[in-house]
């Protein structure tokens, strides 16, 4: 796979393909609502730029992926301010990076304070999807509009359906978890599996959904165990040998972020991926932790989840995804990683968006009209066609397993062998609660 400029403008690859006709129309319905406004509400391009407060971590743990979330955003908003801004007549500033460490209090308040003030046109980020619980239905009471570009929890639309203000461009938890399941589904040699998760609810709902669907499409196969461990531990080694002890056919994991790392580093000085069949790890694992791991990575794991974030999935099929990955390693000296790639998938939909409501009322959108000309929205990604289902993607399940054998500029490893596991097979048909479809979901 050779490593090789693409020669792709910034323009080409963040526009990505113009699929996005047959929800047009749909858009459309919903951008010249009476209720939503018209044409009137705001007059011509605004001089002043679209101001952005972008939310991510910049320290804990978490701030393993937040450091090239924050990457992505400022190389991309410099290269739409350098082909002219938004539909090229409208430059973009990020005016402030909010610190997710410091709590959804603090982040509320946050919140409250810049709808107050009106100096910002939208927040966009977010990483935990406990925080995104709480941040996301008040900036929608606060009319502050809120592009969630990271938070997997399934729960955030099925809670609060009715969010006007809000736009999730990331797939959910449930293309993961059942992403998981789908792998495991075709694997004719286990018959024993542990989970391991974190013991807050994005680990719960992972270990719910994994082991539920498990039991509809595979219920010869037994779980054992179920462990938790907390967000930040830095001692693995009680769960390392337990694991270890029970010898499962596989271990199904949605540790994230820097705790995947330190469970993995120390599972491989421990004996523990010796000891397992299989290792099946889904908190979106890419390039930052094989770089962070450097040589530890053992062969009998897979990594994915939600989304074909990685940077040699489909390099040489997509120009798009070429110039994305090239231009982040000139920039950054790395290859880029989930973070990095959500907040790509996020400012594509913001472009395309605003482009779309402007083809359609004739004039800068309102904040309401900004938010809707996002729904339905369909573009090209790594993993093919992104689909906006209303206000919020359904993403594919990808996954691979971690080699020496690549062409990129980099001295650790990265995956392949991917296996390709479809949207509709891992998320929910629309309007059914993702609960409800996990407990009759059927095999493949």
């Amino acid at each position: 796979m050779p490593y090789k400029r693409s020669g792709l403008s910034r323009r080409g690859y963040l526009k990505g393909a113009a699929a996005v006709g047959a929800a047009t129309t749909l858009a459309g319905c919903a951008l010249l609502d009476d209720d939503i406004g018209d044409e009137g509400d705001v007059d011509g391009i605004p001089d002043e730029p679209f101001r952005i407060a972008h939310l991510t971590f910049e320290s804990g743990p978490p701030a393993f992926y937040g450091e090239e979330a924050a990457n992505a955003v400022d190389m991309l908003v410099d290269q739409i301010n350098d082909d002219g801004g938004l539909i090229g007549e409208r430059e973009i500033e990020i005016v402030d990076r909010i610190d997710e460490d410091a709590g959804p209090d603090s982040l509320i308040s946050d919140v409250q304070s810049m709808a107050q003030e009106g100096d910002v046109d939208m927040m966009m980020g977010i990483i935990s999807s406990a925080h995104a619980l709480a941040v996301a239905p008040e900036a929608n009471d606060q009319q502050l509009p809120f592009l969630v570009t990271i938070p997997g929890t399934y729960q955030l639309y099925e809670e609060n359906p009715d969010m006007d203000y809000v736009v999730r461009t990331c797939g959910t938890n449930a293309a993961g978890a059942i992403g998981g399941v789908r792998m495991v589904e075709q694997m004719d040699d286990v018959e024993t599996v542990m989970t391991h998760d974190h013991d807050y609810a994005w680990g719960h709902d992972h270990q719910e959904m994994f082991t539920s669907a498990l039991e509809q499409v595979r219920p010869d196969i037994e779980v054992i165990d179920s462990r938790y461990t907390d967000l930040g531990e830095t001692d693995y080694s009680a769960h390392v040998s337990a694991i270890a002890d029970a010898e499962p056919d596989l271990l199904f994991s949605s540790l994230w972020g820097g705790d995947t790392a330190t469970f993995v580093s120390q599972g491989v000085d421990g004996g523990m991926f010796d000891a397992v069949g299989e290792a099946l790890l889904v908190g979106d694992t890419g390039a930052p932790l094989l770089r962070n791991l450097g040589p530890d990575m053992p062969e009998n794991v897979w990594l994915g989840g939600r989304g074909g974030y990685q940077p040699n999935y489909r390099y040489d099929e997509d120009d798009g995804h070429q110039a994305f990955v090239d231009d982040y390693y000139d920039q950054y000296d790395q290859l880029p990683g989930w973070g990095a790639y959500h907040e790509w998938v996020a400012l594509q939909a913001l472009e395309q968006g605003i482009e779309r409501a402007v083809s359609i009322i004739g004039d800068w959108p309102n904040d309401e009209q900004l938010m809707a000309s996002m729904h339905d929205l369909s573009f090209e990604t790594p993993h093919g066609q992104h689909t906006m289902r209303g206000p919020q993607a359904a993403a594919p399940a990808v996954f691979g397993r971690p080699t020496d054998d690549h062409d990129f500029p980099v001295d650790h490893q990265l995956p392949t062998d991917f296996e390709f596991i479809a949207a509709a097979d891992v998320n929910p048909p629309e309007d059914v609660p993702t609960m409800d479809w996990v407990d009759e979901i059927e095999p493949l």
